[in-house]
Formats: C-alpha cells, sequence, structure tokens
C-alpha cells in the first residue's frame, strides 16, 4: 500500500482564501497533539501593512500572549524561477507584511511548540486589520505527537 504525507502530518485549513483587510484569526491548534506548528500563507493582492502575529492561550481561541515564530520568505512571486526557494528562517514576535515584499508569495510561518508560554497549548495565527487589501489564505502542516496524524483532530 502507498505511503501518504496526509497520514504522517495533520493538516489544517486555518483560514479560507478571502481579502483578510478586516483581520482574522485562524483556527485555534491544541499543541497538547502536535510537536510542530508550520502555517503556509498564501497571499495574492496586498495593499498596506498588515501585522501578522502567533498567539497563545489556555483555550481555543484565546490570544493571550504574542510567541516567537520562525519566517522564511519565498525568493520570487508565484510561478516565478526561485518561487520554491526560501530565505534563512528569521525570529520574530509580530511582522509586517508590506506589499513590495509579500504580495503573490508564500509565506513560512513555524511554530517550535516546545518554546510556548506553559499553561497556554491553543495556538492561533493572527492578522490584524491594519492592511487596505490583503487576498490570502492559510493553511498549517503539524507534526503530530502520537501516531496516526488521523487520529486526533487538533482543532476544537
Amino acid at each position: 500500500m502507498a505511503k501518504f504525507l496526509s497520514d504522517e502530518f495533520s493538516i489544517v485549513y486555518a483560514f479560507k482564501p478571502a481579502d483578510n483587510q478586516a483581520g482574522v484569526d485562524g483556527d485555534s491548534i491544541n499543541t497538547a497533539y502536535v510537536s510542530h506548528i508550520m502555517f503556509l500563507l498564501q497571499s495574492g493582492t496586498v495593499t498596506g501593512n498588515a501585522v501578522l502575529t502567533v498567539k497563545s492561550g489556555a483555550s481555543d481561541g484565546a490570544k493571550t500572549t504574542s510567541e516567537t515564530f520562525y519566517y522564511r520568505t519565498a525568493g520570487a512571486d508565484q510561478a516565478a524561477t526561485g518561487a520554491d526557494v526560501y530565505s534563512a528562517p528569521t525570529s520574530a514576535t509580530t511582522l509586517t507584511l508590506t506589499e513590495a515584499t509579500y504580495d503573490n508569495q508564500l509565506l513560512i510561518i513555524e511554530v517550535p511548540v516546545d518554546a510556548l508560554t506553559a499553561g497556554q497549548p491553543f495556538v492561533t495565527l493572527n492578522l490584524s486589520s491594519a492592511a487596505d487589501a490583503h487576498n490570502s489564505s492559510c493553511v498549517a502542516i503539524c507534526k503530530p505527537r502520537y501516531g496516526g496524524a488521523t487520529a486526533v483532530s487538533v482543532i476544537a
């Protein structure tokens, strides 16, 4: 039988494709079940400067603490040569998504779960409402703590 990546990772549809200029919170991920989270933020048109944060909280949807995350930017716009080559990881607690850098790009955001604030196992990706336009969507790929990625839901 074939082996599938979707059997090895939990895949979360964090937020749907839309103009997220009004801001958006992704689905909260319960890190009791995962040891690492990688968000893939796909942006189309970006006008203005939305601010990205990774928040943790004690319950689903709680955004109590801004957590440190690591991000990597694509080497070129979607479909261009180099779009699948990424920068070295940079740590941050906030990231301003400017049009010049993030328009038509894929942004990788990684969250090392073992560094989260104690007692706050729920992680939520947040985009502020500071942009004039931010057409984007996001998927999270989570490394499960236990075997059988499809056995337990990681969202509430």
